[in-house]
């Protein structure tokens, strides 16, 4: 028997077996033959009733009524910057012929996130979002595009204040992140990656992390998760109010991915910056007139102090407000307005937070002895602007 004659025989065989097992219904219907189907049973009844956990019910319809209730004040920030294609690297062909291109092109943009703090249109976001921009868009949670305006911008804490014009805002309160305690529940909200608005939640890990030893800021960490694009949105409590300005993560990787840490602006030190800029149409910052160090143990047993803490002033600039108020060389500040000053950048930072004008109370050491004094602050001299680049060839990305 030929072989082409044996292969169309076994196919034959093979096409009537397969026949006939449709007609059995022995072949499944997900093959795509029309056999008979499998018979099922969905299941019709929880496995438990809401009426047996009505506390998590209760809950789960909180959270869900906190998120609609704040997520109209949160926005999305696009920020562009734009450079003349003939300020930066040159080639040789260029230089060659003399020529250089003026014109004006894209070369960064910036993803991330804001909350409307007023009625007027007044938007809290990272310093870092906007940075060095001079196009930014705002979208509303309803679709609304609008045109932002910089109305200032502070580096050091890291927080920028913009303004829209647009009717029927929903503005969120600044809460008091004073009174936030470790362990509380709070929810993240922003546009990570460009997703638009999205929710996480989890607690404050821990209060007064400070991102390096010179931080002006001692933010609140969280493990809500914080993704690129999610920086300068809100951090909230249970009560919708604001209690921090996300920030940062922590990462170990060039990525920037998230690892379960992450870092919020604390709501005291957004509303200074806020405030500044509304009243006096920039960031100012408080000047006391002081040189200040860390106590060391050394120098505590030197003072007579039972411990290394607070922070020691080691010049009085003459004629200053510290001088005013009777500060010396040699005092160590303990607290300010009844707040425990652990070391000199903790009391930099409480400083930051005080208006100009504010008179302070500061409880002291000399001698080891104890004072209290009284100090009105003053205004800082504004320091020189950065010059601005010629050209920036890798975007800052928002983390």
């Amino acid at each position: 028997m030929r072989r082409g004659t044996f292969i169309i025989l076994v196919s034959a065989f093979f096409a009537v077996g397969l026949f006939r097992a449709v007609q059995l219904g022995l072949v499944p219907a997900w093959l795509g033959y029309g056999g008979k189907s499998t018979k099922y049973t969905l299941a019709t009844s929880p496995p438990i009733e809401a009426s047996d956990v009505p506390r998590l019910v209760a809950a789960d319809e909180e959270y869900a009524r906190l998120v609609d209730a704040v997520l109209p004040s949160v926005v999305s920030i696009t920020s562009q910057r734009m450079a003349r294609l003939g300020s930066g690297n040159v080639s040789a062909f260029d230089l060659l012929l003399g020529s250089r291109d003026t014109r004006l092109q894209p070369v960064e943009t910036s993803l991330g996130s804001g909350v409307i703090v007023s009625h007027e249109g007044h938007i809290i976001t990272n310093h870092h979002v906007t940075e060095r921009m001079n196009e930014i868009e705002v979208q509303l949670s309803d679709g609304r595009t609008c045109r932002a305006v910089l109305l200032g911008s502070d580096p050091a804490v890291d927080i920028a204040v913009l303004k829209i014009e647009a009717p029927n805002l929903k503005p969120l309160p600044l809460g008091d992140s004073e009174k936030v305690r470790v362990g509380q529940l709070v929810f993240a909200i922003g546009n990570p990656f460009g997703l638009g608005e999205t929710v996480t939640s989890g607690i404050i890990s821990a209060k007064g992390r400070r991102a390096a030893e010179d931080s002006a800021v001692e933010y609140l960490q969280t493990d809500a998760a914080v993704n690129r694009g999610n920086s300068g949105g809100p951090l909230i409590n249970l009560r919708g109010e604001i209690v921090g300005i996300n920030a940062a993560i922590f990462s170990n990787n060039d990525e920037g991915n998230w690892l379960g840490i992450s870092f919020a602006v604390p709501s005291k030190t957004a509303r200074h910056a806020l405030e500044s800029v509304i009243k006096r149409g920039r960031i100012v910052r408080t000047y006391l007139g002081v040189t200040i160090s860390n106590v060391t143990p050394e120098l505590a047993r030197q003072l007579q102090m039972d411990f290394a803490r607070g922070a020691f002033i080691t010049e009085v600039v003459p004629d200053s407000p510290a001088e005013k108020a009777g500060l010396q060389g040699g005092d160590v500040v303990l607290e300010l307005d009844g707040r425990e000053i652990k070391d000199s950048l903790a009391l930099r930072n409480r400083l930051s937070e005080v208006d100009v004008g504010a008179q302070v109370e500061l409880k002291v050491t000399r001698a080891g002895a104890p004072r209290t004094l009284i100090a009105e602050m003053a205004e800082a001299a504004p320091e020189p602007a950065e010059p601005e680049p010629q050209t920036q060839t890798h975007p800052r990305p928002s983390r």
